[in-house]
């Protein structure tokens, strides 16, 4: 049987359709006909939320593991928030021309957080080590991953995601205001802290860091 299949055959059993998944999950109408119909399958999250709307285990429901009903797994754990999607830093860049559902619908890689962000934030893992400090104090390391809310607003002292006009690539930098001058500021003493009035877009606040070892 496949997930399809199982999909199916438990939306029968609790009698629930394609629109009211949708709504519970707050997703489109179009994602879920993609499930009903094995174009896609949920991942992260969304799986366990499906699993709860249909009131079944989730290991069966994905897998086809064990039984509909027998220890039945709702719950991710209090402290998983959500998933962002991970992106590259040109598509940071040009954040707010990207649409999200399409994100969903392809093989987008999410990670799965517990910061307080907003339904369009993002990841992004970080390059370079113009962010790690030598000298003590707060680090982010090339290789962690980031999740960034582009509706937070950026205050002095936040680490920001911004973008140059004279670049393509976003850039990751502590934001420091002074005296009314913005500065886009490295952890990294050896790198240059540059002034941003008029020639840079702030496109979201670091919420979070995650770092795999």
């Amino acid at each position: 049987m496949t997930f399809q299949d199982r999909l199916t055959e438990q939306m029968a059993a609790v009698d629930i359709k394609a629109v009211e998944i949708a709504r519970k999950l707050k997703i489109s109408k179009g994602t879920v006909s993609q499930w009903c119909t094995g174009l896609n399958k949920p991942r992260g999250e969304n799986a366990v939320k499906l699993a709860k709307a249909l009131r079944c285990n989730v290991s069966w429901l994905m897998e086809g593991k064990g039984s509909p009903n027998k220890n039945v797994e709702l719950e991710l754990g209090p402290d998983l928030r959500d998933q962002a999607p991970l992106i590259s830093w040109v598509q940071a860049g040009k954040w707010k021309e990207i649409d999200m559902e399409s994100l969903r619908q392809t093989d987008t890689t999410f990670y799965q957080h517990t910061a307080n962000v907003s339904d369009e934030a993002f990841a992004l893992r970080v390059k370079g080590d113009s962010m790690t400090s030598f000298t003590g104090g707060k680090s982010i390391p090339e290789g962690s991953v980031i999740i960034v809310d582009p509706n937070m607003q950026a205050e002095h002292g936040r680490v920001v995601v911004a973008r140059l006009e004279e670049s393509d690539e976003a850039t990751l930098k502590q934001l420091v205001i002074d005296g009314g001058t913005k500065y886009l500021k490295p952890f990294n003493n050896s790198y240059p802290t540059m002034s941003i009035n008029g020639n840079c877009t702030i496109i979201g606040v670091v919420k979070q860091v995650i770092q795999d070892f």
